[in-house]
């Protein structure tokens, strides 16, 4: 795909991600990882504070992991430091997606983390959705907490703040985000007829096998 495919790629995705409840206005961000350009590992993200209903592909900046424009003008997203930190310390993700979803996001104000409730949350997620420590947005401590926070798994809670999810491509960062938000408003509504079970951990083992085998990540000793 050319930078021009990706940057439409990008708008359409925040399309659906303003459509589902995932993002409002120019809330949340989204990034993907472009083939390295001129020795350089680069990005493509959305700009800073423009609403997605009026963004347009040519506003989608072309940036290093340093922050520095590659291609395009303005400013990138402010969380830019959280993605940058997420492609540096995990070569298998190709995107980028920070959402600002109101269960997930309820459980990141409360301190709560996200435990293994369905199957396909572990299979795809790769288990639990932990809480990263707090440090106030566009902050390197942020982006330090989220990465540490993360480890090998597709998504992780943003205390006080949404949640970032990580994919091989735009299309599974937007399936992360998404499931992440429907297994966190199953939980809060689990929690309140009376309880939410966690998957038997024989159970939880054995899918994080198949999620670490599915994902071509080593598996564990």
């Amino acid at each position: 795909m050319t930078w021009d495919d990706v940057r439409a790629a990008i708008v359409e995705g925040c399309r659906r991600l303003e459509a589902a409840g995932l993002v409002a206005i120019s809330s949340g961000n989204v990034s993907v990882r472009l083939p390295p350009h001129e020795g350089k590992e680069i990005v493509a993200i959305t700009p800073s504070s423009v609403p997605y209903r009026v963004l347009r592909p040519e506003q989608v900046l072309v940036v290093d992991l340093d922050g520095n424009v590659v291609d395009g003008q303005g400013a990138a997203s402010s969380e830019k430091a959280a993605h940058f930190a997420a492609y540096r310390a995990r070569p298998d993700v190709g995107s980028v997606i920070h959402s600002h979803s109101i269960y997930a996001s309820a459980l990141a104000v409360a301190g709560q983390e996200l435990p293994p409730i369905i199957d396909e949350q572990v299979v795809s997620l790769g288990g639990p959705v932990r809480v990263a420590g707090y440090a106030m947005s566009a902050t390197p401590d942020l982006a330090r907490n989220a990465v540490e926070a993360l480890g090998d798994r597709r998504a992780v809670l943003l205390r006080n703040h949404g949640v970032l999810g990580v994919g091989r491509d735009l299309d599974e960062a937007l399936n992360v985000v998404t499931l992440v938000e429907r297994v966190a408003q199953t939980y809060v509504f689990a929690r309140l007829v009376g309880g939410a079970e966690p998957l038997p951990e024989s159970v939880v083992q054995l899918q994080l096998k198949f999620y670490r085998l599915l994902h071509g990540l080593p598996a564990e000793e």
